[in-house]
Formats: C-alpha cells, structure tokens, sequence
C-alpha cells in the first residue's frame, strides 16, 4: 500500500487572519450602517417649536411653583440648532397652562432659565418606497421654501417637519380649525367633508385647559395684585356638591363629592382664571403678546367616577354652537343624548331633545372607581368607559354645517354662543376626582403667503376658504401641529423649480412626493438640558421615549 502523503499548508503569522476578519467586519458594519441610514431609518433633531408640544424644538422648561403643574415653553431659534445657548433670557411673561401662574420675564442678564434641545427622532424611510404615505402620518421632507434662495439655483436642503393632513388629487380647506377636503376640482366648498383624526393621532393633540390634580397652594407669597387663583369648577345649580366653589369658599379640592335626593350642577367657569385663556387656542409653549385667540369647543371632559348610593343619573355635558351633548350614567348603562339648546348665547338645560342612545355599561355596575370620558371633537362625539368606547355619533347623528362655517369665516366673525362644560348629578351619593378638561388643535387659516425673502406676499394663505389648495397627481398639503407659529404649507408663496430636471414646476404650498424623505416615528432621545459648549442634551427624559403618532 502506498504511503500517503499530505500536501504542505502555508503557515501564516499569527494574528494575520484575525487583523483581515476583523478589517472586513469593520468595512461590512460601515457598508451596511450607510445602506441603513440610507434606505432604512435615519436619526433627525426637531429645530423649531413647530410641531411642538407634540415634538419638541429647542424649549425651556418649568413647573409651576403653585400648582406643580410641568410644561415647556418654546426657545426661538435658528432651524439648524447651532445657535441654541445652554441658558437663555426668559423674553417674555409665561403663564401656567393649568392655573396661570406667572413665570416673570428675566430682567437681568444673570436671570437665565437652562435651554433644552430638540427631540431626536427616527425615521422610517423605506416604508414610502412601496406606499404613499398616510394622511395624519408626521412626516419628514425636504422643504419646498426657502426663505431667501436662488431663484435660478434652488437648494431645497433644509428639512421640515410637519404633519401630513392632505393627499394626492385632493382639494384642502382648513375651516374653524379642522380639515375639510374634496376632489380637487370640486369648486363647491360646502360639498367639502371633514377629515377626523384617528384615535392615537387624537391622543397625541390633546392640550390642556384644566387638570384638578394640580391644585394651586395658594402661598401668601405668591398672592398679588395680578394673580388671584380661583377654583374653575363652580356650583352653578341646586346643591349637594362639595368641593367646587360656592361663593367665597376656595374649593381648594381634588375631590368633588355630591350627596342630595334632589340634582345639583357644577360647571366649568373659563373666566375664572384669566391667564390660562380657557376654551381657546392659547398655548403655553407660545405664550406672548396676543388678542385674538379663537374659541376651542373641540374637548375632552375625563374623571373618575364612584357611586356609593342611590338610582339617580351623572350627567357629563359638552356644547358646541347650539347643540348640547349629555353622557348620561346610570347603574349599568350609558346613554348619548343631543339636544338642541333654545337660546345660542346662554347655557339652558331645557333644549329640545334630538334623540338618545342607550347601551349597557357592565362597568357601571358596583360601587368601584369608574374611569367615564364624553368627548367631541371633529363633529364626532364619543363617550368612554374605562378607556372603552361605548358610544359614538356617526354622519347621520352628527355632522359640521359646512355653510354656516364659511358664513362666518366670510363676515370674519366668531361663533354666536361659547362652549359650555357641566356636570350634573342626581339622586345619588358619589365623588369625582382627577378631573380633567382638554382642548384639541385648532389649525388657523386666516393668514398670508410669505415670499422667499420672508416677505408678506398679500395672497391669502394656502388651505383658507378664500385659496384652497388643489393637489397634483404627487403633491401633499402638511401643517404643524404648533398652528400659531409653524411655516408650514399654508405660508409657501414660492413654486418648486428643479431647472436641471427638465423645468420640473410644482406650485406654491404643497410638498411634492420626490421630497419626502420618510415618516417620523419614534423619540429615541427626548429633549435634553445642554450644559457648556456640548453638542448634545445629555440628560434626556428616558421615560418619555414614545411612538410618534
């Protein structure tokens, strides 16, 4: 048998095959770190109070020294962030959003509050290469507008974001805050309909006006000439109730409690606390010099509800214009009740009843803590038990009465009647606590263009009832969620000109499809406090990391 022999292997120095392995594996990660940055998800800072508070731009922060309550105010800056001080100047008066507390400008140069910089967030990018993207989606792009550019070099390198309120092909009018929208050709602005907000969206777009839990101390320190706290919540009718104000008690309570064999009533006083500008679109992250803040009747009304004794209803109370909405709670069931209020300047209990719905509530049942919700908002109203909704008005039951909206968008007048928030009990022993009231946003649409050099160009803005924005086949409508300061699509008085692509035109106030660069969803690293000469915040809020929605 022949001797086998083994063929020679060349050796190699030790250490060499393992320097190359790790070489490539480094070059693979950066490879496959660039495709995934490019096509994947990609990291952005929020530079602006744009969308704020839904997203943060650069803000500082405050918890007011009465009531406690947390809240953000905005830090005008440049959009690209690297004028962002690690303090900044307090310009102007904040106010509390709960209970109007004033936080009083700085007034020396050592009076300085820490400047927080904007949420960082990720964004899915390859999710619109197979979809367009959704209406409500916040989105990043690309902005069509520079405000001082080249008319015959255009750079479009900024990126804005905004949220995404109109589509392709579609006609977009912002009407009495909300969003309507038609087939772009449509010429007729009463067949618009309204677009309504899906519920985590809505979610996300609840502001404060008044959370109970945080009640005022009413320090002596604190009281003077320009602040007097008052309870929102008041009796307004029969008795039973303690807690709520009653002529010159305080109601200082985060408990309401009701005991009668008759009915009693409390209800919400928005003049009450003057500073926090109740029931409008005031918001504390913007807060300045301003007169004509617009009514909000879009609203959330939340508490915990127990019964301890007795048959009687609970009656939770929203109007808007002159219909009245009543989230009826009795021992296992829940009923929805519209009724029509007779005099459209003052609040009466006696309307004329359009219809009611009755359902069974198993919740209601027992004498435990029930969490109960009446909620109206983009002409749908819905009420929740335990975070359950239970009932909700469809078209039929309740829709805007788009003529009338735009009769008073025309005389540039206000609605004839404000809302009214209430909450009636009867026959019953029970308590009410965490008690909460929200607003929604509200989008103005009284406003004009701006020219590339930030120049008021006189045209009405993009999206009023007076220049509704018609959609080509690849072009989107986008808005702020921050109304009151955005530059978003309603202010674009410039049209979109790529000369070295074929003269590609796109007009002004719509974003076209080859410029959004994805979809934000995710605050990876909440705003944080920068101190020194840092580039990044390094104290972020862990805990509120959050889906963007």
């Amino acid at each position: 048998m022949a001797d086998q022999k083994c063929s020679p292997t060349k050796s190699q120095p030790a250490g060499e095959g393992s320097v190359k392995e790790t070489i490539e594996s480094i070059l693979v990660a950066f490879i496959l770190a660039f495709i995934f940055r490019a096509f994947v998800v990609e990291a952005f800072v929020i530079p602006t109070g744009s969308m704020g508070p839904t997203l943060m731009g650069a803000h500082m922060r405050f918890t007011c020294q009465e009531c406690g309550y947390p809240f953000a105010v905005n830090f005008q800056t440049v959009n690209d962030n690297t004028d962002i001080p690690a303090y900044g100047p307090r310009r102007f008066d904040f106010h509390c959003p709960n209970c109007g507390y004033p936080v009083s400008r700085s007034r020396s140069s050592e009076d300085l509050s820490p400047v927080y910089f904007g949420d960082r967030i990720l964004v899915l990018k390859y999710d619109y290469l197979f979809h367009q993207p959704d209406r409500w989606d916040v989105v990043v792009f690309k902005s069509p507008f520079e405000k001082s550019r080249d008319p015959g070099d255009p750079k479009y390198a900024d990126n804005y974001i905004k949220r995404l309120v109109a589509e392709p092909l579609e006609a977009a009018m912002v009407l009495d805050g909300d969003v309507y929208t038609a087939g772009r050709d449509e010429e007729d602005l009463t067949r618009f309909q309204i677009r309504r907000k899906p519920r985590h969206v809505q979610d996300a777009m609840w502001r404060i006006v008044n959370d109970n839990d945080y009640l005022p101390q009413l320090l002596p320190q604190h009281q003077s000439a320009t602040w007097e706290w008052k309870q929102p919540w008041v009796v307004v009718d029969g008795g039973g109730w303690t807690g709520p104000r009653t002529g010159s008690d305080p109601g200082h309570e985060r408990v309401f409690r009701f005991n009668s064999v008759g009915g009693g009533t409390i209800a919400f006083d928005p003049e009450a606390n003057p500073d926090t500008h109740a029931l409008t679109d005031w918001l504390a992250y913007d807060d300045g010099p301003r007169a004509d803040w617009a009514p909000v009747s879009d609203l959330r009304l939340s508490c915990l509800y127990r019964r301890t004794g007795g048959e009687g209803p609970l009656r939770l109370q929203l109007t808007k214009r002159d219909d009245c909405f009543a989230a009826e709670f009795t021992r296992g069931s829940v009923a929805l009740v519209r009724s029509k209020l007779p005099d459209t300047a003052h609040f009466s209990p006696a309307g004329q009843t359009l219809w009611r719905v009755d359902r069974p509530a198993p919740e209601l049942s027992g004498s435990g803590p029930v969490a109960v919700e009446l909620v109206n908002v983009d002409y749908r109203v819905s009420v929740l038990v335990n975070g359950r909704e239970v009932l909700a008005t469809d078209d039929q039951q309740y829709s805007p009465d788009v003529p009338r909206l735009l009769s008073e968008y025309r005389g540039r007048r206000q609605p004839d009647n404000k809302p009214f928030v209430r909450i009636e009990a009867a026959a019953q022993t029970c308590s009410i606590e965490h008690l909460g009231l929200w607003r929604d946003v509200y989008y103005i649409n009284n406003g004009y263009h701006l020219t590339p050099s930030a120049g008021g160009s006189g045209d009405p803005f993009w999206g009023s009832p007076d220049n509704v924005a018609r959609l080509g086949p690849d072009e989107y409508f986008v808005l702020g969620d921050n109304s009151q300061v955005s530059l978003d699509a309603r202010y674009w008085g410039a049209p979109v000109d790529l000369p070295a692509e074929g003269d590609y035109h796109v007009a002004p106030g719509r974003v076209p499809g080859r410029f959004m660069l994805g979809k934000a969803f995710f605050v990876y690293w909440p705003a944080g406090y920068r101190p020194g000469s840092l580039p990044y915040g390094i104290e972020p809020d862990f805990g509120d990391m959050r889906f963007i929605h």
